[in-house]
């Protein structure tokens, strides 16, 4: 009887041990997707208010759209925008995590609306980023877009 209660106590504690690690790595995990979706949510900010500095500090120097512009091109399309256009609003939604370690894939719909010369446009992007983490902060190395919706 008195194996069969070593041998329970051990299997409980096995199943407690196992449980705290995974409930503790699931705590790590949400904070991490929501501190994701805050850089989604801050890269838009920028991009519509054309913060430069903050949407430099996001991505990480070797970073560039699948088949497109590297950071430097990037970040110069901002400064070089027409003083008669302006983007109204980016709007990221349905915002998906995946966490790998210290690299993540962040993928969303990004609806744009832009006013050029009086006439406004919409659009949407579907995207995806991958995120990296390095000397305690999450950059952006790559991302992909996709024009889905023009109007």
């Amino acid at each position: 009887m008195k194996r069969v209660s070593i041998l329970a106590l051990a299997v409980l504690a096995t199943v407690l041990l196992v449980h705290g690690h995974t409930s503790d790595k699931n705590a790590r995990d949400a904070k991490v997707v929501q501190e994701l979706r805050n850089l989604i949510h801050t890269w838009d900010k920028a991009y519509t208010t054309g913060d430069v500095a903050t949407i430099e500090r996001l991505l990480a120097d070797e970073f560039s759209f699948v088949g497109g512009a590297n950071k430097t091109q990037y970040l110069a399309s901002f400064k070089s925008r027409a003083p008669d256009s302006a983007v109204e609003s980016a709007i990221s939604t349905d915002v998906k995590v995946q966490v790998y370690g210290q690299t993540a894939i962040v993928t969303g719909l990004d609806t744009i609306t832009a006013r050029t010369k009086g006439a406004t446009r919409k659009t949407e992007w579907l995207y995806m980023d991958v995120w990296v983490r390095r000397s305690g902060r999450w950059q952006c190395v790559k991302t992909c877009t996709n024009l889905v919706n023009p109007k």
